[in-house]
């Protein structure tokens, strides 16, 4: 997708600095879409960078460098200083049109190599394995598995990692809360507690023990059968975990069982690590990890009194295993109510010898259901939440994930259920998808009335000149940019905003022009521009995760 312009752009612009004030060091020169056309295509602020060690006002540089740059006219049609030193470039028609050309005859138009096969783990969801998948999991599953298709897309090599939570008090709780409803579904007067697992599903995975094995399990002792329950109730409910995500469209390259990392000895062995590089305290019959050291407001408990291992240990161990198994870069999308956890985590990487910088966390703000203007609580203890399925067969598995991924992770989200369930322009996936259905039905229009369409090459492309044409070409231009950036700032929500803006451009176009008119030429040419239009949307939503349909 003429993936040499800024490479272009960027060497012209060092040669200028060299010509003009001597210096061929320039380590970064940075591009940006404009948040306004009239801004330009591309637009950079290496004078404003550069000013300090120049010491000269940027816009002045700028001036100079502009003056100095001999710009390819095929190119750049013109450049412009703005503000307090950017340049501005805007892209010559003959770049747009060729680009039309790019896009027909690579299928791969929208990919590049920023990530130089790097080896990420980007690992997301993670929920207990102690109830089925709720809304905010739903959530964290639509945004991490955007993020993942991004880096894939521009060049990282990305696993997907789930991180199964099988060890610890709610595990125990879980197989009691079964071991209470098996006991009752037999007949047996039972008190249930509060603070166990009350939802249906409880139940539920009780009966099928039952369908199963009957009353076998009464003739065990009761700390029998609550550990047999916690091994079947496991496996249940991660199954049914892994098939809510596929169903969502959401698959993971590796289940990681933290159970495995207490039985493995590798708890122990990280404590060892740290104790090594002097970041150990034992105080009060407890190993505790100095994490103060490192930002956090008090060290934590790494090893209780009893020699049981706290969470935070398993976690410094989970990690630290990534990072043996050869990722170069970490990402964890945790829930809303771990803010706290960062810096202690941070200061662990540090402290095993990490760079703190290829650890990276994004938090998965509450998602607030909203239906005929009243809200939905979620509670897994009291068995009153709502759940991903649930979710997903109310309003289908498009619209929740566009509707997830649209709006920044770090936001609450008040999700419209009425709103994602509409057949009209209101619906912003409804519309992105419409854009793309719309274009299918106009090419199928065009070919069954006997119009011969030409090639992108053999079209003349000069014919597009009105400005809702020139208008969706740029805005075509910058898709493999948006999608560099969504990528690397791990923003996903701003390819919804680019495709969003795509469609109501291509929307304004077909308003204001026929597509198939009597001159075939002019038709041809057309055609080839809403072709594309309809392959960079198409690529935009199976990013996503979110399908295409040519028909609605």
């Amino acid at each position: 997708m003429r993936k040499n312009i800024k490479s272009y752009l960027k060497e012209e612009i060092k040669n200028s600095f060299k010509r003009v004030y001597n210096i061929s060091d320039i380590s970064e020169i940075n591009f940006e879409i404009p948040k306004f056309t009239k801004f330009g295509d591309l637009s950079t602020n290496v004078a404003l960078s550069l000013s300090k060690m120049l010491n000269k006002p940027p816009k002045e540089i700028a001036d100079n460098i502009l003056k100095d740059m001999r710009l390819n006219k095929e190119l750049i049609s013109r450049v412009e200083i703005a503000g307090s030193g950017f340049l501005n470039f805007f892209f010559s028609q003959k770049y747009l049109y060729d680009l039309l050309i790019d896009i027909e005859e690579d299928e791969n138009f929208a990919k590049s190599n920023e990530g130089k096969g790097k080896r990420v783990n980007i690992e997301f969801v993670s929920a207990n394995p102690v109830g089925p998948l709720n809304v905010v999991n739903a959530r964290a599953a639509a945004v991490g598995n955007c993020i993942a298709n991004l880096l894939e897309n521009i060049g990282y090599n990305v696993t997907r990692e789930y991180y199964v939570n099988d060890a610890g008090n709610q595990i125990d709780i879980f197989g009691k809360s079964i071991s209470l409803r098996y006991e009752e579904l037999l007949g047996k007067k039972v008190d249930f507690p509060q603070d166990f697992y009350a939802g249906e599903y409880v139940k539920d995975i009780a009966q099928k023990i039952i369908n199963e094995y009957g009353k076998k399990y009464l003739n065990f002792s009761e700390k029998d059968r609550i550990e047999e329950f916690k091994k079947k109730g496991l496996e249940i409910m991660i199954e049914d975990q892994k098939k809510s995500l596929e169903d969502y469209g959401v698959k993971f390259d590796i289940w990681f069982r933290e159970i495995d990392l207490h039985r493995s000895g590798k708890i122990r062995k990280v404590i060892e690590v740290l104790e090594k590089n002097k970041h150990i305290e034992t105080k009060e019959n407890a190993v505790w990890f100095k994490s103060t050291f490192f930002g956090d407001d008090k060290d934590r408990v790494l090893q209780k009194s009893d020699g049981s291992y706290t969470y935070l240990a398993a976690d410094i161990a989970y990690h630290k295993d990534k990072y043996d198994r050869g990722f170069e870069q970490i990402i964890d999308i945790w829930g809303p109510d771990h803010h706290g956890y960062i810096a202690r985590m941070k200061g662990a990487i540090q402290a095993l010898g990490k760079d703190p910088k290829t650890f990276n966390v994004l938090i998965a703000q509450q998602v607030n259901l909203i239906k005929d203007g009243k809200p939905f609580k979620m509670s897994k203890r009291e068995g009153s939440f709502v759940t991903m399925n649930e979710l997903v067969s109310e309003v289908g598995a498009d619209a929740a994930k566009y509707f997830f991924i649209r709006r920044s992770l770090s936001s609450h989200l008040d999700f419209d259920i009425n709103l994602a369930k509409k057949k009209s322009d209101e619906n912003p996936v409804y519309y992105v998808q419409y854009a793309h259905a719309r274009i299918c039905n106009i090419i199928e229009f065009a070919r069954s009335n006997g119009i011969e369409l030409k090639s992108a090459r053999d079209s003349k492309l000069e014919l597009l000149k009105e400005k809702e044409e020139i208008e969706l070409m740029r805005k075509i231009s910058s898709f493999q940019e948006t999608l560099i950036f969504s990528a690397i700032n791990y923003q996903p929500h701003l390819v919804c905003k680019y495709l969003e803006e795509l469609s109501s451009l291509f929307h304004s176009f077909y308003t204001r022009h026929r597509v198939v008119t009597d001159d075939k030429d002019l038709t041809c040419s057309r055609i080839v521009l809403c072709g594309a239009a309809r392959k960079v949307l198409k690529k935009g939503l199976e990013i996503l995760g979110v399908s295409a349909p040519v028909r609605m």
